[in-house]
């Protein structure tokens, strides 16, 4: 059984990504996507140097940070995405879409040199509607990467929020033997930053705790799982 346990938004803000790194360190994390157009990405890329294991894809994004086409018709005066409600709610141009993803792509490439594992979103944008859908699978097609819940790995959701405890990972786990699984998790320090432009903040502490924790790290080891991150095709 392999299992990719997925660290999102690694480059959100300092104290998110140095868990991420912790979680990897001291515990069951070996796989997170990046937040391609966020200004903690190099400083990310450094503290990531010696995770000669770690995988990493690309978090693409419509609805945090800033855009790097610059893109009027899904962002703000000031470049902005638009809120998650708004960008569910608008119809988007598929190939401004495209353009802006592809950039984070390559916003990745420049800064790790070398292409990422795989691609999954942000607020889950990326097969939000099946126009998305189709967007990312054409990038995925082009690069020769997997994308989340259209790989080997069957997509297990469940642990978020209140339900992001042991006895929910471990029942995941125990759920889903001899499958290759991936389970999305959000780690992460919450440093005044991502306690302001956050609403799941310190709940990143509490999922890094999980896994790093002793029960968790012995029922895998005993349990013979494979942690794993995602290979390009």
């Amino acid at each position: 059984m392999k299992v990719v346990v997925n660290a999102d938004d690694f480059g959100y803000t300092k104290g998110n990504t140095a868990g991420i790194i912790e979680g990897y360190r001291r515990g069951i994390i070996r796989s997170t996507t990046a937040l391609c157009n966020m200004p903690y990405l190099e400083w990310g890329k450094k503290l990531a140097e010696d995770c000669m294991d770690l995988g990493i894809g690309v978090h693409l994004t419509l609805t945090l940070g800033k855009s790097l086409t610059g893109v009027k018709s899904f962002t703000d005066a000031e470049g902005n995405f638009l809120s998650r409600k708004e960008i569910y709610a608008a119809e988007l141009d598929m190939d401004e879409v495209y353009a802006e993803w592809k950039a984070q792509i390559e916003r990745y490439i420049e800064v790790f040199g070398q292409l990422p594992t795989h691609l999954d979103s942000h607020h889950s944008v990326h097969d939000f509607n099946e126009k998305q859908k189709a967007v990312v699978l054409r990038l995925a097609d082009e690069y020769g990467l997997y994308v989340r819940r259209y790989s080997p790995f069957t997509y297990v959701s469940g642990f978020y929020g209140p339900t992001a405890t042991r006895e929910t990972l471990i029942r995941l786990l125990e759920e889903n033997k001899d499958k290759d699984i991936e389970i999305m998790t959000h780690p992460g320090f919450c440093d005044l930053e991502l306690y302001r432009e956050s609403s799941y903040s310190t709940h990143r502490v509490q999922e890094l705790d999980v896994l790093c924790s002793e029960e968790v790290l012995h029922y895998v080891n005993e349990s013979g799982i494979e942690l794993a991150h995602y290979e390009r095709r």
